[in-house]
Parts: structure tokens; C-alpha cells; sequence
């Protein structure tokens, strides 16, 4: 009998314990969810992308950049999220969702990058593994078109930006320089959480085209350059932009 009633205990404790987990869990993501506006849409007249092959078109700008090809088939990898392409409007939103995760493993990135650039501004989110996953050995970036003029946005870098990445890391020095004709600005931070401390890297890539300024953001810590510049190098302002 004894047995028996220590056993109805630990399962009523159990239950409990996985109901009050269950509820937490669901809290904290309708929390995210509430807390996190809809920010790109058509009454915003929000900027968004499309993929034609390996092409991703920037609309409404036309602009276009190549990605490899290799992206276009996500990694599926244990326990990890597999999307790694956040294009129209609803994928750049659950971006905005994700960056705000209270417990995200890209939040701190997250922080700096939006301390740049406005959110509103970011036209696609593309990566060679998904966004938010808990390696290292990754490269993730995005693209924005702004009305903020180069000058503003090595202000924003030197500073917001700055100012961001060491209160939220434990170490972070930034260099500029330039890659062809684009402005270059390098974050170089040390990321060390728990036990494991982690070399990083976070630039922004910058060039003006008529009245807009186009801003590449790549986060990564392997050997990624030879990809990032093929990107750079890819990408092509509109004709019909320059007829204007």
C-alpha cells in the first residue's frame, strides 16, 4: 500500500512539474510572439526577395545577387533548425521573431546588427546553414536598402554598433577598410559564454547607388571570404533604378 501511494505521488508531481514546463514554454513563445510587431508587409511597403535559380532579386528595387548553390538545399542536422533562406515578407518577420528570443543562440548577434540597420530595411536573410542554430562553423547574412547615407551608417557602426557588441560581448575591436568599391567595417569578437570561447567575425559591407544605400552584414568565424566576396562581386543594381 505504501508503495503504491509513493507511486501516485510521483506521478501527480510529474505531472505537474510537466504541465507547469509545457505552460512556461508556451508563455515565453506567445510572449515572443506578442512582443514582436509585423514589420514587413505590403501596407509597409517593405522590401522583400525572390529566388530565380541561384539569383536572389531584391524587390521592389530589382536589384539581384548570386548565392551558391549549395544553399538551396538546407542541412538537416540533429536538434538544429534546418531553414536557412528568409526571403518574403513572413520569412523576414519570424527573423524578427527569432533575433528577439530571450534564450536565442544569435540574440547577442542580433542585437548588433539591429543597432546598425534598422530592421525594416533588411531585404533578405540568407545563410549556408539555418539561422539561430547552435554551431559555429556557419556563415550567415543579410542584405539591406536604406535611405541612410554611408556617412550615417559608419556613424551608426562606430558607435551603436560598437557600443552594442562590447556590452554584450566579452571582447570586440572594429577595423574599416575597403573591398573594391565597397566600405568595409569589421567587428572582431570574442564570444565566450560558457566554456567554450569562440573567434568571431561581423562586417558590413556598404556602396551607395542613386538615391539608396546597399549594406551587406555577414556573420561568421570559418574561412568564408572567398564566398562573401563572390556575393559582393555578384550583385548588380537595377537598370531600371538607374533610369530614374
Amino acid at each position: 500500500m505504501k508503495i503504491y501511494i509513493f507511486r501516485l505521488i510521483i506521478a501527480i508531481l510529474a505531472f505537474f512539474i510537466g504541465t507547469t514546463t509545457i505552460y512556461f514554454f508556451a508563455w515565453d513563445n506567445l510572449k515572443n510572439l506578442i512582443s514582436s510587431p509585423v514589420i514587413h508587409s505590403a501596407e509597409n511597403n517593405s522590401p522583400y526577395s525572390v529566388l530565380e535559380g541561384t539569383t536572389v532579386r531584391v524587390k521592389p528595387y530589382n536589384a539581384t545577387f548570386e548565392i551558391p548553390e549549395s544553399w538551396l538545399t538546407p542541412k538537416v542536422i540533429p536538434n538544429e533548425p534546418t531553414k536557412n533562406l528568409f526571403l518574403s515578407w513572413q520569412d523576414l518577420n519570424e527573423v524578427n521573431r527569432i533575433d528577439r528570443k530571450s534564450n536565442g543562440f544569435d540574440q547577442e548577434d542580433a542585437q548588433v546588427i539591429n543597432a546598425v540597420l534598422p530592421f525594416e530595411n533588411c531585404a533578405a536573410h540568407f545563410g549556408n546553414k539555418a539561422w539561430d542554430n547552435g554551431l559555429w562553423n556557419d556563415l550567415q547574412g543579410r542584405i539591406y536598402v536604406t535611405d541612410l547615407t554611408p556617412e550615417e551608417i559608419a556613424y551608426r557602426i562606430e558607435n551603436n554598433g560598437l557600443s552594442t557588441a562590447q556590452s554584450v560581448f566579452e571582447e570586440a575591436k572594429l577595423t574599416s577598410g575597403n573591398h573594391e568599391s565597397w566600405t568595409k567595417s569589421r567587428f572582431e569578437i570574442t564570444d565566450a559564454p560558457t566554456h567554450f570561447i569562440l573567434m568571431k567575425r561581423l562586417e558590413f559591407y556598404y556602396r551607395r547607388f542613386d538615391n539608396k544605400t546597399v549594406v551587406f552584414a555577414y556573420l561568421y568565424a570559418d574561412n568564408f571570404e572567398t564566398t562573401i566576396h563572390g556575393v559582393l562581386n555578384s550583385f548588380k543594381w537595377s537598370e531600371l533604378q538607374n533610369q530614374k
